[in-house]
């Protein structure tokens, strides 16, 4: 099982709650091997994007990181 479908297991049927608990686990663990799974929520998150969405949230996270 690759990294992204052990994240979509993992996660299958999480509620909002659930989904917003892992994100700010992950996000304030010391451990970095959380990362992928959040960079595989956020090309999920990208994919259901039209290209003005896509652009929209390319331009805010260029921006952050000026």
């Amino acid at each position: 099982m690759d990294i992204r479908e052990a994240v979509h297991h993992r996660l299958k049927n999480a509620s909002a709650n659930e989904l917003k608990s892992v994100i700010n686990d992950s996000i304030h663990s010391p451990d970095e091997a959380v990362l992928p799974g959040l960079g595989v929520l956020f090309e999920d998150y990208y994919n259901t994007l039209d290209a003005s969405g896509q652009a929209n949230l390319c331009n805010v996270l260029s921006s952050l990181l000026k």
